[in-house]
């Protein structure tokens, strides 16, 4: 029997949306090019999964903020090679990573969790379980 919300129900999803649906945004972009994190959404019985590709960045350019139904993903690349010289030719982009998801209540957002390797951010967003109605015994004072 499956004790988490279905996913057939609406608060119960994860749904990337664009920066402006989300209202202002947090964190501004410190350099020119800002770019959408390309993502892969997964969902088992008890949770969402959120596979983001980041390359650039290390566990400690990004951030990971949830604020009500928001989630809010932004990385940070640096200048990896800045202390080359100038650069005659640059074919690597430089920017940050951006992206907005609406959270459902049926998301524990209290329980989310992240991890990194090699480029890839892995969030795993907990499933609320499902409250079984129940009979109340009522008893004599």
């Amino acid at each position: 029997m499956n004790n988490y919300t279905s996913n057939n129900q609406v608060q119960d999803t994860v749904t990337p949306i664009a920066c402006c649906q989300a209202g202002e945004c947090r964190t501004t972009a410190k350099h020119p090019h800002t770019y959408r994190a390309p993502v892969d959404v997964y969902e088992t019985e008890d949770r969402f999964i959120v596979i983001a590709d980041m390359p650039g960045t290390t566990p400690e350019d990004i951030e990971l903020n949830v604020d009500g139904s928001t989630l809010e993903m932004t990385g940070t690349v640096t200048d990896r090679y800045g202390e080359l010289g100038s650069v005659s030719r640059q074919e690597y982009g430089l920017g940050d990573y951006h992206r907005h998801f609406r959270v459902g209540s049926g998301i524990a957002t209290g329980q989310i969790t992240a991890a990194y390797s090699d480029g890839i951010l892995t969030v795993h967003l907990p499933k609320q379980p499902v409250v079984e109605p129940r009979r109340i015994e009522i008893t004599e004072n």
